[in-house]
Parts: structure tokens; sequence; C-alpha cells
């Protein structure tokens, strides 16, 4: 993923980039593969864009590392791929004869490392906590009914649980420590850019976002735990 300025000088230049790239290398751009995205910028400054790089335009949300990036709050749709990732892990094992056992650890080592590339990102809305819940249910006990709440499965074996994670509460946890690490000025590029362009020097507890601001950081900034509906 490359970012430029919104004009031709400077798309000219990354394109020149590009090829000094292929030259020395011998690995070259799939132009078929690729799409500009763009904000801001005229109508005929985009046609000369499109034209001088050859990609495709592309519109939000797009998927990039399995994650989608949008202008936009995620609606709950936009989950789909994570749900249904789940599920897809779910209905290949729900073929195989497991134990109990089996089927426990499953969740708590596979499934639960799939939600965290997600939670640690992302406030999940509660609908589709809920779904992945239902999911996990069902598979923890062969789609029977289930003798003992999720939410009590969710406790730590100590009391009296099986130490699957909760996901709101280990979301929360995973988002809060995304504030910590604003808050300290963290040595990581997006942490430098949110104080650079958002925070200006304020304090992050003082930060009021404005309506054009990244929904996604504005919502990660107000209290994790108000973040689910």
């Amino acid at each position: 993923m490359l970012f430029s300025r919104g004009d031709l000088p400077s798309i000219r230049i990354l394109m020149e980039c590009l090829q000094e790239f292929r030259d020395v290398s011998g690995l070259a751009v799939n132009n078929a593969k690729s799409n500009i995205f763009t904000a801001g910028i005229q109508n005929d400054t985009l046609d000369e864009a499109l034209a001088m790089t050859d990609f495709a335009r592309g519109h939000m949300p797009v998927r990039y590392l399995g994650i989608p990036l949008a202008a936009q709050r995620l609606s709950v749709t936009d989950y789909s791929p994570l749900v249904d990732q789940i599920a897809g892990c779910i209905r290949k094992w729900t073929a195989k004869s497991l134990s109990f056992a089996g089927r426990l650890e499953l969740i708590r080592s596979v499934l639960q490392g799939v939600e965290c590339f997600w939670l640690q990102v992302f406030p999940l809305p509660m609908a589709v906590i809920e779904k992945i819940h239902r999911l996990c249910r069902a598979f923890l006990w062969n789609s029977k009914r289930a003798p003992v709440a999720w939410e009590d499965i969710c406790h730590p074996k100590e009391e009296g649980g099986l130490g699957v994670r909760h996901i709101q509460s280990w979301n929360v946890a995973l988002l809060a420590r995304v504030l910590w690490n604003i808050h300290c000025k963290a040595d990581t590029l997006w942490v430098k850019w949110v104080n650079e362009v958002y925070l200006r020097g304020a304090s992050l507890w003082d930060w009021q976002p404005k309506k054009d601001d990244s929904p996604l950081l504005s919502t990660t900034c107000r209290d994790p735990g108000q973040n689910y509906h």
C-alpha cells in the first residue's frame, strides 16, 4: 500500500519509483490486481491519474490483509467476513468426530486467534458478538441444548468457567491498549500520525473529534465500554 498527494506530479514520482523498483528487482506491479483510491480531487485530475497509473479506481470498503478499510463506520454487514470465516472453520470441524475437550480447545486456540485480529482494530457491534457466541455455543455443545450459560463458560477456570475469552471484554481490553499507546506516544508510525494529524498537541482525554475526523478513531477514543450497541 503506497500513499501520495492527490496531484499529478506526486503520482508521477510514485510511478517512476515503481518503474525503478521493477528495473532493479525484476518484480512488476500487477495492474489488474491494483487499485487507486482518491479523496477530494477534481474529476479531470482523477481521469489523468487513472490513465497515468493504468490502475482501476477502487471503492471503499475494501479488504486489506483480511481487514475492511472504510471511510465510514462499519455496518454489521461489513463484519460478515469475520463471521463467515468462523462459520467455515466450524463446518469443517463438525464433520469430524471430536471430543468436548477437542472442541473447546479449537474455540480457545483457533477461533479466538481469528477474532483477535479484528478485536484489536474495531469495536465489534453486539449483533456481531452475539452471532459469534451462537456459533461457538452450538459447536461446543454439538448443536444440543447448552446446559451452561455462555457467560459462565467465559469465566476463568479458577472461577468455575472453562477459560474461554469473553469477546466483548477482550475487545474493550485490546482497544484500551490502543488508547494507552496513543496517550504514551508509542514509537509507531500510526501513533505518530494520530498525534500529528488529529490530536495536534492536545491530550487524548481532552480531544473532541470533529465531524469529518476518522469515525473509527472517534469511536475508539470514547470509553471503549460504551461502543457496543
